[in-house]
């Protein structure tokens, strides 16, 4: 089997792609080994992408058409699917996954002990993650594929601290503020591991006695750092995640300038990963949901140039894909409309639905 660069205007649907296709910051657009759709070339030509390269026969080297039957199928698969099938989502999810029970041995024995924390071992590991994935973007595309499963305070730990790495780049930070933000990820939580399990997996609504227990995992996660040879952001992060800017937070009530930046930006992301991930008690919320909570009541709550710098940039990671609307239609994102970032444009077979214009109408789900 002999592979051929193709031109964008010669490519047609049931061509079988042979190179992972990626625009110009790294983003991939289309995995390989996929049949190509319309869809997928319509995605390419909005991406500027010139060409792709693409199977062609022994004989006479023109390009490898896949099967019909592979074609009806490419064309019911969507995007996340195929990208749970690369080598890319295969990697890092078994990086993720590994990094689980070291993430729980580590900061368990740091509970129990007096030493500092093995911090280069879990930053490192962290780091390696972030680092393998070319943009935010890619990164918030393998996160998505993996919001069916389960979540536990050490892979949302895990969670928080990649997407603070890319709310930093998002915000121009520099390497050093890069560093120390991830780091407030992984130890944003640690008080949670003092709060009985039987509590934080409750499937049902938590007692005012319950409730109350489990916001002390603030104050303890920052007693249980202070003395560690960590950064002050860091151990400020621990007490100060769940305060906002409007007083309305916990455990002080203080506001917008009296709450460290860094824990600012961590609140944002603690929220975001919390609502899109999984939960014993609900599955995982859409992003567009999430946003639209965001935009309704958190503008208020949250600094203003961090919330949005963080959203517009979200959503842009949805741009192409395709959502499912809750009155059952399918169609695909092509336009965000910045004054409701939550409802954007929809292009449902040949008609466009503007979402900010039909306030029955939201996203329902990304597919």
């Amino acid at each position: 089997m002999e592979v051929k660069r193709i031109n964008i205007n010669d490519l047609t649907p049931g061509m079988l792609v042979a190179d992972n296709v990626y625009n110009s910051a790294n983003q991939l657009i289309v995995p390989r080994d996929v049949v190509l759709t319309d869809k997928a070339i319509t995605r390419m030509r909005f991406h500027s992408i010139s060409s792709a390269r693409v199977y062609v026969s022994d004989e006479n080297a023109s390009p490898k058409p896949a099967s019909a039957a592979a074609g009806k199928e490419a064309r019911e698969v969507s995007f996340f699917e195929k990208l749970r099938g690369t080598e890319e989502f295969i990697a890092f999810n078994q990086d993720f996954e590994k990094s689980i029970p070291v993430f729980e041995q580590k900061l368990t024995a740091m509970l129990k002990g007096s030493a500092d924390p093995d911090n280069d071992t879990l930053t490192g590991m962290v780091d390696d993650m972030f680092h393998s994935c070319r943009t935010g973007i890619q990164l918030f595309n393998l996160l998505h594929c993996m919001r069916n499963f389960d979540d536990v305070t050490f892979s949302h730990s895990i969670n928080v601290s990649l997407i603070c790495g890319v709310l930093g780049t998002w915000l121009g930070r520099d390497k050093a503020e890069i560093e120390v933000l991830m780091q407030c990820g992984i130890y944003h939580d640690v008080g949670k591991l003092l709060i009985p399990k039987a509590i934080l997996d409750k499937p049902g609504k938590l007692s005012p006695e319950e409730y109350a227990l489990i916001k002390t995992h603030t104050t303890q996660g920052y007693n249980v750092l202070k003395d560690r040879k960590l950064p002050r952001e860091v151990k400020l992060a621990a007490m100060m995640h769940h305060e906002r800017c409007d007083g309305s937070g916990y455990p002080f009530g203080i506001r917008d300038s009296k709450i460290d930046p860094f824990a600012k930006m961590v609140a944002i992301v603690d929220v975001y990963d919390a609502m899109t991930s999984a939960r014993v008690y609900r599955g995982p919320m859409c992003p567009f949901k999430v946003i639209d909570i965001f935009e309704n009541e958190g503008l208020q709550k949250y600094d203003t140039h961090y919330i949005m710098t963080f959203l517009e940039n979200i959503v842009n990671t949805y741009m192409l894909n395709r959502v499912k609307l809750n009155d059952g239609r399918v169609g695909d994102v092509v336009f965000v409309n910045r004054a409701s970032l939550a409802r954007p444009t929809i292009k449902c077979a040949n008609e466009f639905i503007d979402l900010s214009a039909e306030p029955g109408l939201y996203i329902e789900a990304i597919i």
